[in-house]
């Protein structure tokens, strides 16, 4: 690390040599001709009176890139090789991390102090000076480097700059002194951890992986923010996950790691989604909770069902118009319980109705279940022992992740278990409600199709035969008949569990193969050093770097498409729940309410008249 802090230093120190276009001394007049000298930039190779054209020497700091007769002049060499030898503190300052910028900028400082002998003819000798596009390619691959060497004035300037030797400006391609690149642009990243190789450009960056432990760049360019705890040789960091050499991601960093707005907008539909799901199961709870008919076995479980998927849906209302509030702690930190007490309630909140979503939608599919199958109401009486499971088990599960300090925001617009405890105080719980319900769902699902299927091959003639054949008193209504009778005044509730259960078995899915992809990327510093390369980059993009981390990102469209599914629950709820008969009970239950009014009214009325 000394070493190299050294290299960095002498580079600073020095490189104000390196910017051939102004340091060097000029030629002699009698060396040169009048004309060449004053005369505009030609689209021609100049012809001047140069007699000093030599061959360039094996040992010189250019020798890997000239190859041909210098034109020199009266310049003696170890003068013009003085004043290359910064390319050499250059070349082991950077170049590990940047060698495409120290590549061009051999080839545009060998080719502008040496420019290339062409033939001699009666006019005088023909001589190529440097290239403009050489020196463009200086500007697009070092700035970023210079820059954060704080040394960005040495770059050359492409409109003045005058060859020494020969006193020329640059020329166009075709009739300059070209020297091909012998490092490709876009070389290959391997990542560490991995099988497979991702291609970034490293034009104008720095590969950030070559850089030594305490290193820390001049300045962050944009989009990065500087790291306020960051100091030159040591290791300390704001954070260790999402700052590196002095600079951090901003937060929430899943937003720069996909394209362009891709998650802003995405997010801000599902949470729109979700809105309009509180919205709507706000109306079916009120509705049930006011009329009357509602307030009673089976419709009690709607109602409350109604509740937990409000409370549920209704935690968006924390994000939307300002998501940033509660994923982020500041500028490049995202949220936790130690540091941000809204992320806290909200995941807290979240945790809750998720929890109890899931208790109210198994109460529903057993009561369906016992009904149905058993023909009994095992839970008309129960509803304090039921109120105790729904609502006791969200508040336990709640109060262990608040306990363990597991809140946390991992992705997504929201604030909840954190990747680390997801599954062991999140997941495995809620599969603990939700298998058995499921498979008690699918059995109550065979059994009405297969009695459904018996229904149809026997008919009622053969039921009402056996009925007269007994001389017994009043039949009982037969089991399928029964069934039939519970799905028809059931199917709504029926549907409702089959939607929930397909819902937290998706997005469950989706955690377990997509979610878990951010451990690895956490894990792996190389993947992010990756993308950051890229980033600072000269021609790097938030859609061009996409492609580098994409690999270890769950999949756009999947994500959002988990995140729709879990938003809709409270508009199906509505969807399914508000039928007709509910509208024509409001319209009943404000007819009695305006004559109640009107009642009490005409009572007091006749009470005054009394007196």
């Amino acid at each position: 690390m000394t070493n190299f802090h050294w290299l960095v230093a002498a580079v600073i120190v020095g490189l104000s040599a390196l910017r051939v276009d102004t340091a060097l001394p000029t030629a002699s007049s009698s060396a040169l001709s009048a004309s060449s000298a004053s005369s505009a930039p030609a689209a021609t190779s100049s012809t001047t009176t140069v007699s000093l054209c030599q061959s360039y020497p094996s040992t010189g700091i250019c020798a890997a890139y000239v190859n041909y007769t210098v034109a020199v002049g009266a310049i003696p060499f170890s003068v013009l090789e003085s004043n290359l030898t910064n390319l050499v503190l250059l070349r082991k300052a950077v170049g590990t991390s940047n060698p495409v910028c120290v590549d061009n900028f051999y080839r545009y400082a060998c080719s502008f102090v040496y420019p290339k002998c062409g033939a001699a003819t009666s006019a005088g000798q023909v001589v190529y000076p440097a290239c403009k596009s050489t020196c463009n390619d200086v500007i697009s691959t070092c700035t970023t480097t210079l820059t954060q060497l704080q040394q960005q004035a040495q770059l050359p300037n492409c409109s003045t700059a005058i060859a020494p030797t020969i006193l020329m400006p640059l020329q166009d391609d075709g009739y300059c002194n070209y020297i091909a690149p012998k490092v490709a642009s876009t070389p290959v990243v391997n990542v560490a951890g991995s099988n497979s190789s991702s291609s970034i450009s490293s034009t104008g960056g720095l590969d950030l992986g070559s850089l030594p432990a305490g290193f820390v760049l001049s300045s962050c360019p944009s989009p990065f923010v500087k790291d306020p705890l960051a100091q030159q040789g040591t290791n300390n960091t704001a954070s260790s996950d999402y700052c590196r050499f002095g600079c951090c991601i901003p937060c929430p960093a899943q937003n720069l790691f996909y394209k362009k707005g891709w998650l802003e907008y995405g997010f801000l539909a599902t949470n729109i989604l979700r809105a309009i799901s509180a919205a709507t199961s706000g109306i079916l709870l009120v509705s049930y909770f006011i009329l009357p008919e509602k307030r009673r076995h089976p419709s009690i479980l709607i109602l409350l069902t109604s509740l937990a998927i409000f409370l549920f849906s209704a935690v968006v209302f924390f994000a939307i118009g300002n998501p940033k509030r509660i994923q982020c702690a500041n500028d490049y930190l995202p949220s936790d319980q130690s540091n941000n007490l809204l992320c806290t309630i909200q995941g807290a909140w979240l945790i809750f109705s998720s929890f109890a979503t899931a208790m109210w939608i198994c109460a529903l599919i057993l009561n369906l279940h016992i009904h149905t199958v058993w023909n009994s109401s095992f839970l008309v009486n129960r509803y304090i022992f039921i109120h105790i499971f729904c609502w006791g088990i969200p508040a336990g599960v709640t109060a262990a992740a608040l306990v363990f300090h597991s809140i946390k925001y991992e992705f997504a617009s929201l604030c909840l278990v954190s990747v680390e405890w997801i599954f062991d105080l999140f997941f495995y719980p809620l599969a603990i409600i939700v298998l058995p319900s499921f498979l008690i769902h699918m059995a109550t699902f065979f059994h009405i199709a297969r009695i459904s299927v018996k229904e149809g091959m026997e008919t009622e003639t053969s039921q009402s035969r056996s009925f007269n054949s007994q001389s017994v008193a009043p039949p009982r209504i037969s089991h399928r008949r029964h069934v039939i009778t519970a799905v028809r005044i059931q199917w709504r509730a029926l549907l409702m569990a089959i939607i929930s259960v397909a819902t937290v078995v998706f997005y469950w899915i989706f955690y377990f193969t997509q979610v878990t992809k951010l451990t690895t990327l956490r894990s792996n510093p190389q993947l992010t050093l990756t993308w950051i390369a890229c980033m600072m980059s000269a021609n790097g993009s938030q859609d061009t770097c996409h492609a580098t981390i994409e690999p270890y990102l769950p999949p756009y469209p999947v994500m959002i498409a988990a995140e729709s599914a879990v938003s809709l629950i409270g508009l199906w709820l509505f969807v399914i729940f508000a039928k007709r008969s509910i509208w024509v009970e409001w319209a009943d239950w404000w007819c009695e309410v305006r004559q109640s009014i009107k009642s009490r009214s005409k009572k007091s009325e006749d009470q005054f008249l009394a007196l």
